[in-house]
């Protein structure tokens, strides 16, 4: 197992796909459940800059790349 295997495995021991971990406005801590909803920022196939869509699901790429599952495809998360 790889670093990033490892790095992912434990995370997912304090997360999962349900949920992200957030700093908020007042930097605190939050836990977003899913379905949130996520605002589009780049051009991705069906949507467009400024809709307003909600994630289903959160996944994590080997290169540790969070990815989101939006209308049963795999988006990959920007910010």
């Amino acid at each position: 197992m790889d670093k990033n295997e490892k790095y992912i495995r434990e995370l997912f021991e304090l997360v999962g796909t349900d949920s992200i971990l957030v700093i908020d406005k007042r930097g605190k801590l939050a836990r977003l459940y899913c379905p949130f909803e996520v605002v589009v920022i780049g051009l991705l196939p069906d949507l467009k800059v400024g809709d307003i869509v909600w994630v289903e699901a959160v996944k994590m790429t080997v290169t540790l790349k969070d990815v989101y599952i939006i209308r049963a495809s795999l988006l990959r998360m920007e910010f």
